[in-house]
């Protein structure tokens, strides 16, 4: 698939995802390989059948985990098989487009042993398979936008528009 992240997508491309994921909440903010998973996950259903992307690995970071692994884990049953972390990717193509990417192999049915690879060609095998490509749970954290307690909202977090003020240098 296109390595197109959200913020690159041309509006076909945010028009053929929205469909895609017919119109699921979030969707805005995956990127376009998304839509492949949610096609395939489809695809597969009551199969054997494996399937596996090379995808930009921002899909194992961040917001989108919660929103992407929680559809495919939640409707679709799909489970990580195996998992090849964070490497760059260099095309050989005109352009030379230069990403970080991972590897997802997956199915709608469960393995008894899942390999994890690193970049330094060390395999592990584990149990399970989180969407954060470690051994773990199928769970995602999910972006909130009120407090699970009552306690005072934030408004920005971490934002820094301070106009420079709050500069620490080190000698400070």
């Amino acid at each position: 698939p296109p390595f197109v992240g959200k913020h690159l997508m041309k509006d076909t491309q945010g028009k053929e995802l929205d469909r895609v994921w017919k119109g699921m909440k979030g969707n805005g903010l995956l990127d376009y390989v998304t839509g492949w998973y949610r096609l395939a996950a489809e695809f597969i259903q009551g199969t054997q059948i494996k399937a596996a992307f090379v995808s930009t690995n921002s899909i194992t970071q961040g917001e989108q985990p919660g929103i992407l692994w929680g559809e495919l884990f939640g409707k679709f049953k799909l489970k990580i098989h195996f998992a090849y972390r964070t490497f760059k990717w260099v095309s050989e193509a005109k352009g030379k487009a230069s990403v970080h990417v991972v590897i997802i192999g997956f199915g709608a049915h469960d393995t008894t042993s899942k390999l994890i690879f690193d970049e330094n060609n060390h395999v592990s095998t584990v149990s399970n398979i989180s969407p954060y490509l470690v051994e773990g749970a199928d769970l995602a954290v999910v972006s909130r936008t009120l407090p699970i307690t009552n306690v005072p909202r934030s408004i920005y977090g971490n934002k820094p528009t301070d106009g420079g003020t709050l500069i620490i240098e080190e000698e400070d």
